[in-house]
């Protein structure tokens, strides 16, 4: 199942190169001017070299993904991006460059918020959390680069080979072992610390009853903070097929399931994951019609043609952005 699970990783980092390539990333006026992340694909692409150094099959695999993928995913990976990386970055300057506060990205993978925003946020700490397997490979890269160990300040202890640094940490853990989990959490993280918690598309690939565990602990573990989860839903109408047939084709091709998007298949259902009254949820395609400006979509068009508008509608709908807070 770890093995499946991390494949999905190298999906998302494929499709971020390709955005990247392409010009989708970084939105100069989302990401550059509005959250301030600049030497954005530099530091991609640094990854992305360091990658081929460490494990030559994960970069045949994301290079091959490149040079072939279609507008319609470039938009969605476009989307994905930008909306997680807009609302990361309203909420934490909301609370203030001054305010402490630590971020935990739970299913990590290959991520890179944490330069831009160990950069932008002096008092933010970052803990990136996955398999062992992953957080291995990761490790290895940022070590491997001259650049990203420079970036992030990094050290490494000799006796466990474990890389870190003052305000960023990776730690490994199989997030389906809660007890496991959350001591890794009590080790690492304050409880009294204003806490922000990422998912991205880590959710749909956990059972029900793993997930709901892991989200109510957390809640309940740490005083304030609000999660911020993208996945997909299966859709609610009687007559949509997107989660259907999502599912099936991940059991063709991968062998792999997504136990609740089905159970979690609306905007409402999926808000129900959180026990706080405070939790909104938005469809990507809500973001794409009502929240990118004219200019940035006149942006996007000059990249690429693309003339599946009713396939990236109906795609998109079934992708969503949450956010939930709370505070005790």
């Amino acid at each position: 199942m770890e093995t499946v699970v991390q494949q999905t990783d190298y999906d998302a980092l494929s499709c971020r190169m390709s955005a990247i390539a392409k010009g989708y990333l970084p939105s100069p006026s989302l990401q550059v001017d509005r959250c301030n992340y600049h030497q954005y694909k530099e530091f991609h692409m640094e990854y992305l070299r360091a990658l081929k150094s460490v494990s030559m099959r994960i970069y045949s695999i994301v290079n091959r993904v490149v040079k072939t993928s279609f507008p319609v995913m470039n938009y969605g990976t476009y989307l994905r991006t930008v909306s997680i990386d807009v609302a990361l970055n309203d909420y934490l300057t909301s609370l203030g460059k001054d305010k402490k506060v630590q971020v935990i990205n739970l299913g990590c993978g290959s991520d890179l918020r944490m330069i831009p925003l160990l950069q932008n946020f002096p008092t933010l700490t970052y803990i990136d959390v996955d398999y062992d397997s992953s957080i291995s490979v990761k490790s290895k890269v940022l070590w491997n680069s001259e650049a990203l160990k420079n970036l992030l300040d990094l050290q490494r202890d000799e006796s466990t080979g474990e890389v870190f640094a003052e305000r960023y940490k990776l730690a490994s853990s199989d997030l389906n072992r809660l007890e496991e989990t959350m001591q890794r959490l009590h080790d690492l993280t304050e409880k009294d610390c204003t806490t922000i918690i990422i998912t991205e598309c880590l959710l749909c690939y956990m059972r029900q009853e793993e997930s709901q565990k892991l989200i109510g602990s957390i809640v309940s573990y740490y005083q304030s903070g609000t999660w911020i989860a993208y996945d997909p839903i299966g859709g609610s109408e009687p007559n949509d097929r997107f989660g259907r047939v999502m599912q099936a084709n991940l059991r063709e091709s991968r062998n792999l399931e997504m136990p609740t998007l089905m159970i979690y298949n609306s905007k409402e259902k999926y808000a129900s994951r959180f026990p706080t009254t405070d939790a909104s949820v938005t469809d990507m395609w809500e973001i794409f019609s009502n929240r990118i400006s004219a200019d940035e979509n006149k942006r996007l068009r000059s990249l690429q043609f693309l003339d599946e508008i009713e396939e990236l509608k109906v795609m998109q709908k079934h992708y969503v952005l949450s956010t939930a807070s709370w505070q005790k």
